[in-house]
């Protein structure tokens, strides 16, 4: 970036990382969420895959509304701590008690023979938890764009906040297939209805305790306007924002990307019998992983955001198709396929590193353009796109993965999934659904980059035109306020 466009730093390393540790905490029960629902539901629950496919579904359309209409009641609420803040510091406490009912609910039921009842549970407790979540997770990635003018501190924000959300985040998926593996063998004494309600206590306690620092230790410093903006105003300033709607139009198509982590679990339960095995392939990537957040800055001072996103893609693709075609005789082997696996998340996990943070940043460069085109910043229904694309992308892989489960061979019978003699190799399509099928598949995620052209010398020259817009602002404010004295 050009001298003419660097601006002064507001954020000191204190709040960077304690914005970072908060998203650590709200991870915990994303996570939980994201990496589990299908497990949870259909074979600790013991609700019909077909059930759980149906009220993904029906939660995508409900996120299609519900998140940018909390997105334009977050840009219409005006208060003296900001208009993101107050929803974080609320919503910390009803989110811990929805994780806990929701993973619970096997435990809580545990009793009950009823499918009926436990899909109305099912139903009313994720509606519940996807409620609350909205609440917080809208705000949080909006306080991104507003916790500072300068590009330079949203970028160490994000950056924080994804890199330490690795590390705190990741807890749910170290511990799980630990657990499956220990509850199996009878060590620990606990059934697996009994290990996720221990999974929601820690995420309902531990991670919205952290989360609620978000609310509590951090600033807005991007000053908003006065009038607070009609709920259509809202929505017309979404379908203004072309940049924006390319983002999550890319995002959309890259929904099939996110199946290949609903199958690992399978992967490694049903191909490799011990599940705990991902965490071993997992060590190096996640070492490399965090090591990538350091170097951030250097990419983002050689490549635009949009090479960056690009180069990730196809990288991502040819690295899969590689790692599938070389396991595809020893896919049964651990000691083929856990170093294979090992060595291939290595190179993954710079690309997930650099996906988790540039995409985030280019949402906000967003925002910035709106303000520069038509005067109003609008963080809340922005970001709601974020959240929007985050459970969008979460269910309809949830969803795709759980209507292919039986396809493939895989059937929940009496409350336990088994691989059913049914002529179709499920280990191998399991193979290849974790590795080449959703990295090929994505590529169809880059068609809308193609059109996107806030890059390069317009983005430099829109923060630029934004900052002496800024600087005349605070000039007029401030000769009125003397005259008026």
């Amino acid at each position: 970036m050009s001298e003419a466009v660097k601006e002064k730093r507001y954020v000191g390393v204190k709040e960077t990382v304690l914005y970072g540790v908060a998203n650590g905490g709200q991870v915990i029960g994303y996570n939980l969420v994201r990496a589990q629902l299908t497990f949870f539901f259909v074979t600790v629950f013991g609700v019909p895959a077909e059930a759980v496919t149906m009220m993904v579904f029906i939660t995508g359309l409900w996120d299609a509304f519900n998140d940018p209409l909390m997105g334009s009641v977050i840009d219409r609420t005006r208060t003296r701590y900001g208009k993101l803040r107050p929803f974080l510091i609320f919503v910390p406490i009803p989110l811990a008690i929805s994780t806990i009912f929701l993973f619970g609910g096997a435990e809580f039921l545990s009793g009950v023979e009823s499918n009926a009842v436990k899909i109305i549970y099912m139903y009313i407790t994720y509606f519940i938890w996807e409620f609350f979540y909205t609440i917080g997770d809208v705000p949080f990635w909006g306080l991104s764009a507003a916790i500072s003018p300068s590009p330079a501190d949203r970028s160490a924000a994000i950056t924080s906040a994804r890199f330490i959300s690795n590390i705190i985040g990741g807890i749910t998926n170290a511990l799980i297939p630990v657990f499956i593996d220990l509850s199996k063998n009878n060590i620990i004494g606990w059934n697996m209805k009994q290990v996720f309600l221990f999974m929601g206590i820690l995420a309902g306690t531990v991670g919205m305790g952290l989360f609620s620092l978000a609310g509590l230790f951090t600033k807005e410093r991007v000053v908003q306007s006065n009038q607070e903006p009609s709920f259509i105003d809202c929505f017309k300033y979404l379908f203004s924002n072309k940049p924006l709607l390319l983002i999550v139009l890319a995002n959309i198509l890259a929904t099939v990307e996110g199946i290949s982590g609903t199958f690992s679990q399978y992967y490694y339960t049903f191909s490799l019998g011990i599940a705990s095995l991902s965490l071993v392939a997992g060590i190096p990537g996640t070492v490399t992983g965090f090591l990538t957040y350091l170097f951030i800055p250097w990419f983002e001072k050689r490549l635009s955001s949009k090479q960056i996103v690009i180069g990730c893609s196809l990288a991502n693709a040819a690295l899969a198709t590689i790692v599938f075609l070389i396991g595809a005789k020893f896919y049964t082997n651990p000691a083929v396929i856990v170093p294979l696996l090992a060595v291939q998340g290595i190179f993954t996990s710079i690309i997930s590193s650099l996906k988790m943070v540039v995409p985030t940043k280019m949402i906000g460069d967003t925002v910035d353009y709106m303000e520069w085109k038509s005067g109003e910043r609008n963080e809340g229904i922005t970001f709601s796109l974020l959240t929007f694309i985050s459970k969008i992308t979460g269910s309809f892989s949830t969803g795709i993965a759980t209507a292919i489960m039986p396809i493939i061979g895989l059937q929940n019978i009496n409350d336990e999934l088994v691989l059913m003699d049914s002529g179709v190799n499920t280990r191998f399509w399991l193979w290849a659904l974790i590795t080449a099928i959703p990295a090929i598949l994505g590529l169809i995620a880059l068609i809308p980059y193609k059109f996107y052209d806030l890059d390069g010398e317009k983005l430099e020259t829109i923060h630029r035109e934004i900052k002496i817009h800024r600087e005349n602002r605070t000039k007029a404010a401030t000769a009125r306020h003397g005259s008026e004295e």
